[in-house]
């Protein structure tokens, strides 16, 4: 399962660490000051100082896999964000609240690489080479595509992608920016904004050279009456094994599937397939290959709550033309988001989605297509975790935690109580139990911003991208 483990790291440009008892920073790279401005949506907390300097790099221990997540919320005006990267090695020793993190500020990270200043990182995904050599992290509200190197940590190339190529038409909601299973080229979902349809973008890539070229933009508004849809925004996508597939997710319901063509666009991408609305209700935000021959994707009711499903689309005939309507199975609990997967004693398999509004986990048993288990994550001392992406690594779940006033998706949705930051959840042998505790939350709290609820300036810290690769 491709999907089931991302795979990325490195050292690094603009880096931090941090001990999490200690709150402690200790700069280990080099960069120009970074004055710190108040910011559209997450307000500079005047009595917090700036990011410190850097200094000297400091040896980091190699790690045999590591934990990537991404605070999407502003660090200067208009844009940056913060990085985290734990080693996975650390993680696995029964004290989390110990564990170290490098911290990456993504503005300044921007600025060293002679790339414009980009805006909320949402998605941080690695590329398909073993190991990954790159991590590519997509800007919702920039249009930017960053390229980082995994073992130096600095970003080596950036593409935007607002204008699409040639002009023909794009906007800045980069919203996931996926390497195709031969790393020959990205697709990146691009949104756009209220009723407007989206775009697909195609960025040829050359991770050896780091040599990045938009090639190609396909717009999808002359789909939406085939949708049977106001308008068509893509929101996530995932490949085929061969990758000459896309499975393209919708804000408004149904799915748009995509021959991706040749990566320099002279064969360019064409819809091949679509699945109104009306046949896949909800959402659309994730797509999880899981075989040759299925292909998983879901709907989410969003902040209002409602009816959510997950899709099991057969992939076994799509080279011969064969994109049959997928089963559709309904979930409890509201706003399916992020999804793992678990292999029991027995050797089956669940799918493990995590509801960001209800708070619950549901265990689906990929074979017989049923929910077998749901579970609340919250607990006392995470009473409102709003789970989002999550990653299985040896019967660990890795789970990105949003913060108290999250600026996408459920931007309604605010608790000034919630935890920023990524939860560690052990699950149990037959993958239908799971446990955490206090300890077993890594904060992400560093971000130098507050905002006031109900009176209270909490952290302005919202997690998104999670991603967990082995070295």
């Amino acid at each position: 399962m491709r999907s089931l483990i991302a795979t990325f790291v490195r050292r690094a440009s603009i880096v931090f660490a941090y001990t999490r008892k200690s709150g402690a920073a200790i700069t280990t790279a080099v960069a120009a000051a970074f004055f710190l401005a108040a910011c559209q949506s997450t307000p500079v907390n005047d009595e917090t100082a700036p990011l410190p300097a850097t200094g000297p790099d400091d040896e980091v221990t190699a790690a045999s896999f590591e934990v990537w997540a991404l605070d999407q919320a502003d660090t200067v005006d208009d844009g940056g964000g913060l990085l985290y990267i734990w080693n996975g090695d650390e993680l696995g020793s029964g004290a989390p609240p110990d564990a170290t993190a490098e911290l990456i500020d993504l503005g300044a990270a921007a600025e060293a690489a002679g790339c414009e200043l980009a805006q909320r990182p949402h998605m941080v995904l690695p590329n398909n080479s073993t190991p990954p050599t790159h991590m590519i992290i997509s800007n919702v509200a920039s249009g930017d595509t960053h390229f980082m190197d995994i073992e130096t940590r600095e970003i080596t190339g950036c593409v935007n992608t607002a204008e699409g190529f040639e002009g023909a038409g794009g906007s800045h909601a980069a919203h996931a920016s996926v390497a195709s299973p031969d790393d020959s080229f990205v697709i990146v979902a691009d949104m756009n904004h209220g009723d407007d349809s989206g775009y697909l973008h195609k960025i040829q890539t050359d991770f050896s050279s780091d040599a990045y070229e938009l090639t190609e933009t396909l717009a999808l508004e002359d789909y939406a009456a085939e949708l049977e849809s106001d308008f068509v925004r893509p929101i996530c996508h995932e490949f085929t094994s061969d990758g000459r597939f896309a499975y393209v997710t919708l804000a408004q319901g149904g799915l748009v599937i995509v021959d991706t063509g040749t990566a320099d666009g002279s064969t360019p991408m064409e819809v091949v397939q679509v699945h109104p609305a009306d046949t896949m209700p909800g959402s659309g935000c994730g797509a999880f290959p899981v075989s040759d021959d299925l292909m998983l994707t879901n709907g989410e009711s969003g902040a209002s709550g409602g009816d959510d499903f997950l899709f099991f689309h057969d992939t076994s005939g799509v080279n011969d033309g064969a994109f049959p309507e997928p089963f559709t199975l309904e979930l409890p609990g509201e706003d399916t988001h992020g999804t793992a997967f678990c292999t029991d004693e027995d050797e089956r398999e669940y799918a493990l989605t995590f509801m960001r509004v209800s708070n619950d986990i549901n265990v689906i048993d990929i074979e017989a297509r049923d929910v077998v288990a749901t579970e609340s994550m919250a607990t006392e001392f995470s009473p409102n975790p709003a789970p989002d992406l999550a990653y299985l690594r040896d019967g660990k779940v890795f789970v990105s935690l949003r913060g108290a006033e999250p600026l996408t998706a459920i931007t309604s949705l605010v608790d000034g109580d919630r935890t920023p930051g990524v939860a560690i959840l052990t699950v149990s042998d037959d993958c239908r139990a799971f446990t955490w505790t206090e300890d077993d939350l890594l904060v992400m709290e560093d971000n130098p911003n507050t905002v006031d609820i109900d009176g209270s300036g909490v952290s302005a810290a919202d997690p998104h991208g999670l991603a967990v690769i082995e070295r």
